[in-house]
């Protein structure tokens, strides 16, 4: 591989990953909305190098600059023992696969297939805020919440008092998975990142009431929680749906 052609990868690197985050959205597949700004960072500094070396290339390129009026038989790009530093290393053509797997691949963000390894495996339940939930009531319309919220509110009425959730109506948005076999019903899913998606942990809800949707349809789902039959470990938790919507994939697939 020529230098040249390095930078020429460096270039359509740092302009992929501008286009993934300034033009696509499509960053937030990969990584947290909050590494928006360092990828920009990261993405001008490779243009910056792409450019700067393809600049060097010209200038040092025979019939320009001072090699064009004082050719030095010398000074050449051989060192004498037969290697030739105007080329870098073959491995360097493996900077062109993220380059093809954005522009060409264009991965998803994770799915049911990655869920499904955990499908019948609880997720530990997320701590609940310094100050505690807010008190619900069940007199109120659906309350929209996150999945995490719900399975941490879920396991704090089952291992307390069922009342702070039992019979209040909630909203919950995510991803269908198929249940593992004999588990009844399908499964809500909603993957948790903490950094990019080499991280992330599924948050499933299973879903009882309605018929299931076709994997990794996404949809809001209106119900009740149903308190597990087992109070006493860590369960996949239950709604008890009453109505069921088909949607678009949110900007953000994560939580």
């Amino acid at each position: 591989m020529t230098r040249a052609a390095q930078n020429l990868l460096l270039l359509f690197l740092g302009a992929a990953v501008l286009w993934i985050t300034l033009v696509s959205g499509e960053y937030v597949n990969y990584v947290r909305p909050g590494f928006r700004y360092p990828l920009v960072a990261a993405a001008a500094a490779l243009l910056a190098l792409g450019a700067a070396g393809l600049r060097r290339e010209w200038r040092d390129a025979p019939g320009h600059g001072h090699d064009a009026c004082h050719p030095d038989p010398g000074h050449g790009h051989d060192d004498g023992h037969g290697h030739d530093h105007s080329r870098g290393p073959r491995v360097a053509w493996l900077l062109g696969l993220p380059v093809l797997a954005i522009f060409v691949i264009a991965p998803p963000a994770l799915g049911s297939f990655s869920a499904a390894r955990d499908a019948d495996r609880a997720a530990p339940p997320p701590a609940p805020p310094d100050d505690g939930f807010r008190p619900l009531s069940a007199a109120g319309g659906p309350v929209d919440m996150p999945l995490g919220e719900f399975i941490g509110r879920a396991y704090e009425a089952q291992t307390g008092d069922p009342a702070k959730l039992q019979g209040v109506p909630v909203r919950l948005t995510g991803f269908v998975t198929p249940a593992g076999k004999g588990q009844g019903g399908w499964q809500l899913t909603r993957m948790k990142i903490a950094c990019c998606a080499g991280d992330a942990v599924p948050f499933p809800v299973r879903v009882r009431g309605v018929p299931q949707p076709p994997a990794d349809s996404w949809v809001r789902v209106t119900g009740v929680w149903e308190p597990p039959v087992q109070t006493d470990r860590t369960v996949v938790q239950t709604l008890r749906a009453h109505s069921l919507r088909k949607i678009e994939e949110p900007k953000n697939p994560y939580e």
